[in-house]
C-alpha cells in the first residue's frame, strides 16, 4: 500500500495542472485504479510509469433499454399485502426507486447509494425493475395492480450523470462497488438483479477496452465464486428503431446482435426474453417466440447463454414498441405502465431465484444454508420452455435457454416424478466426493422407458486470460449404476468448462439388472486445474461448491411413478436435509486485549 501511494503521489506530480485525480478504488482481484482529468501530454507522462497497466476512457453501461410501449393506467386498489419481513430480497442494482414510492417504499428492504453515483433516482427503470421483482408478471393491467407481494428490494443506485449517451449512465467500475456494499451491508441479501447492458457486442469493444470490458465480467464472476450469491443478468437490447441484417427470425445470424459485456459471464445466470401475448403488428407472432430485441448468445468461449427466459415483450415491424407489445410494471410515478426489454424479464428470474433460497432455507440445518449453485441447479431443472416452431428455434436455442425458471412446489411433490437435491464442498482438487444416488431398483424394473435427468453446477474462479476456457476449473462427474459397477458412458454433447452440466441418462438397458444393481448409485465429483486464478484475486478458495438436482421419471405413454418404489427406500426418512455448508461471518467480531 506504501509503494501504491508512492507511484500515485508521483503520478499525479508529473501529471502537473494539465491533470487531476478525480476517484479511486479497487477492483475485486485486487487491481488499483484511479479516475481523473487529462490530456494528451499528461496521458504521455503517466503511460511512462511501467507499474501503469492501462489508460483508457470511462466505460458506461445503460440501463437495459426497458422501452415505454405506450399503455398507461393509473393503479387500481390493491389487496392487503403480505408482511415485508417475511419476504425473500433481491438487491435492484439500477438506476433508483423514489423514497416515497406509493406501491414500493413499503417492500424497500434498503439502501446503497454507490460514492461516485447521484444521490436521487433517474427516471422510471428502476421503479419497473423493482415492481416486477415485487409482484412478478401478469397478461394484464389489472392483474399487474392485483398481484401479490412475492419479493422485497433492496434500492442499490449507480446512476451518473450522462456524458454522450440521452440516456441515464452507469458507471462499469461501480457496479461491483454496489454489489460488494450491500452484501456488506445486508448480507442476507445474496440475490442481485442487474438489469444494465450495452448496445455494443462484447467482441466489438476492442484494444484497450475490450480488456476492461473482459475484466469487468472477470470480477463478477469472481466475486459470485467467493461470495456464494446469485447475480441474475439481462441479455441486454438490439437499438430501437435498427433493423438487423438478417430479417426475424433469422437475426441470430447478425453479429451485432451478439451478447454484450456484463451478459457473458459463466457464474452468472444471463436472461433472455420471449413474448408472452400478442399484439397487433408484432414480429413475434406466437407466445413463446424469442423477444424480437433480445441479444444473442452464445456466450465468451462459446458457452449456453443465455441459460434463461423470462417475459419481456414484442416488436413491430419498425423494431420499435407499440401499445400492447410490453408488459406491465410500475413507473417512478406509480402508474402501471406497458414496458418492452430484456430488463423486464430478468427481474422475474431473480424473484424465483430468491424464492428459491428461502424455501431451501427451510431444509438446512441451523448455522448452513443452501448454495447459490443448488439454486441455479434446482431452477435450471424445472424450467420449462415451449416447443420451438422450426421457423425459430435456431433463434430460440441462442436466446431462450432452458426456458422460464419457476422454483418448484419442494414440500409437496408432484406425482409422476421425483426429483433429489444436493449440495456439498469438494475440499481440493486432489479430492472426490461420492455421493450415493437413491434409484429404486423396484421402480427401474417396472418403468418401461425409465430416465435420469442430472444438473450438476458449480461456481469456478475465472481468469480473463484464459481464452479458451475463462474458467480456471473444470468440473468431472462420472455416475456408476453400483458401488462395484464400471460406470455409465455419459451422453455427448455439452460444453467443456460451463459451469452447469445438463445430462440425460437412458436406463432402459439397466432393467433386468435392477434387482442386482440395488437402490443407491454412486455419482462422483471432482475438479482440475484448467488455467490459474488471477494474480492477487481477493477470497481465493482451493474449495469448490458444487450442486445437483436430479428427475427421475419414466417416459413412456403410461408411465410408472417412481415417487412411492423411492418413498419406501430405509434411507428415505434421511433424506430430508440439505449438507452443512460452512458460512463466513460477514460482521466484524471485537477482540477485547487485556492491559
Amino acid at each position: 500500500m506504501v509503494e501504491v501511494d508512492q507511484v500515485i503521489r508521483a503520478i499525479a506530480a508529473r501529471m502537473g495542472a494539465a491533470g487531476r485525480l478525480t476517484g479511486s478504488g479497487t477492483d475485486f482481484s485486487g487491481r488499483r485504479w484511479f479516475r481523473g482529468k487529462a490530456d494528451k501530454s499528461s496521458i504521455k507522462v503517466a503511460a511512462g510509469f511501467q507499474s501503469v497497466q492501462s489508460i483508457h476512457p470511462p466505460l458506461y453501461s445503460l440501463a437495459a433499454s426497458a422501452r415505454p410501449s405506450g399503455q398507461r393506467r393509473p393503479a387500481a386498489a390493491a389487496p392487503d399485502p403480505p408482511d415485508p419481513e417475511t419476504l425473500p430480497c433481491v438487491a435492484v442494482v439500477d438506476l433508483g426507486v423514489p423514497n416515497d414510492h406509493g406501491r414500493l417504499a413499503r417492500y424497500c428492504r434498503g439502501r446503497f447509494f454507490s460514492p461516485n453515483a447521484l444521490a436521487t433516482h433517474i427516471g422510471s427503470h428502476g421503479s419497473l425493475v423493482a415492481s416486477r421483482v415485487v409482484y412478478g408478471d401478469s397478461s394484464s393491467h389489472a392483474g399487474f395492480a392485483a398481484g401479490t407481494p412475492r419479493c422485497r428490494f433492496y434500492d442499490a443506485r449507480l446512476a451518473c450523470l450522462p456524458s454522450s449517451s440521452s440516456e441515464p449512465e452507469i458507471d462499469d467500475k461501480s457496479v461491483l462497488q454496489a454489489l460488494q456494499g450491500v452484501r456488506g451491508a445486508a448480507p442476507d441479501v445474496r440475490v442481485f438483479n442487474l438489469s444494465i447492458g450495452d448496445y455494443r457486442a462484447l467482441s466489438g469493444h476492442t484494444g484497450v477496452a475490450g480488456e476492461e470490458k473482459r475484466l469487468l465480467m472477470q470480477e463478477l464472476d469472481n466475486f459470485i465464486f467467493a461470495n456464494d450469491v446469485v447475480v441474475a443478468v439481462a441479455a441486454g437490447n438490439s437499438v430501437r428503431g435498427v433493423a438487423p441484417r438478417f430479417p426475424y427470425p433469422q437475426n441470430w445470424q447478425d453479429p451485432d446482435w451478439a451478447l454484450g459485456t456484463w451478459a457473458c459471464g459463466f457464474n452468472t445466470l444471463v436472461c433472455g426474453s420471449f413474448v408472452s401475448q400478442l399484439g397487433a403488428n408484432g414480429l413475434g407472432t406466437q407466445v413463446g417466440w424469442p423477444s424480437p430485441f433480445t441479444r444473442v448468445g452464445p456466450g465468451i468461449c462459446g458457452a449456453p447463454i443465455p441459460s434463461f427466459a423470462a417475459e419481456g415483450g414484442n416488436a413491430d415491424a419498425s423494431w420499435n414498441f407499440s401499445p400492447g407489445l410490453g408488459v406491465w410494471g410500475y413507473s417512478d410515478s406509480g402508474f402501471v405502465e406497458d414496458h418492452c426489454g430484456t430488463s423486464m424479464a430478468v427481474p422475474i428470474l431473480a424473484r424465483e431465484a430468491a424464492v428459491c433460497l428461502q424455501v431451501l432455507q427451510e431444509y438446512c440445518e441451523p448455522g448452513s444454508r443452501p448454495f447459490g449453485v443448488t439454486v441455479r441447479a434446482l431452477l435450471a431443472l424445472a424450467a420449462r420452455r415451449q416447443e420451438a416452431h422450426p421457423s425459430v428455434k435456431s433463434l430460440a436455442d441462442r436466446t431462450l435457454g432452458l426456458g422460464k425458471a419457476i422454483c418448484p412446489p419442494i414440500g409437496r411433490p408432484e406425482g409422476g416424478s421425483a426429483t433429489i437435491i444436493w449440495q456439498g464442498i469438494i475440499p481440493g482438487k486432489s479430492e472426490t466426493l461420492r455421493i450415493q444416488l437413491p434409484v429404486p431398483s423396484a421402480w427401474l424394473s417396472a418403468a418401461r422407458a425409465p430416465v435420469l435427468r442430472v444438473i450438476v453446477c458449480y461456481d469456478p474462479p475465472v481468469n480473463s486470460a484464459a481464452r479458451g476456457t475463462w474458467a480456471c476449473r473444470k468440473l468431472r462427474a462420472v455416475l456408476y449404476p453400483g458401488v462395484d459397477q464400471p460406470p455409465i458412458r455419459r451422453p455427448r454433447g455439452g460444453h467443456p468448462t460451463f459451469p452447469l452440466i445438463d445430462r440425460r441418462y437412458e436406463l432402459a438397458r439397466y432393467k433386468e439388472l435392477g434387482g442386482v444393481l440395488g437402490d443407491l448409485w454412486v455419482l462422483e465429483l471432482s475438479y482440475e486445474d484448467v488455467a490459474p486464478t488471477p494474480p492477487g484475486m481477493v477470497g481465493f478458495d482451493p474449495s469448490q461448491r458444487v450442486a445437483f438436482a436430479a428427475h427421475l421419471f419414466d417416459d413412456a405413454e403410461a408411465p410408472i411413478d417412481p415417487q412411492f418404489a423411492l418413498q419406501a427406500l430405509p434411507s428415505a426418512s434421511s433424506m430430508n436435509r440439505l449438507a452443512s455448508s460452512k458460512v463466513s461471518s460477514l460482521s466484524p467480531v471485537l477482540v477485547r486485549v487485556r492491559s
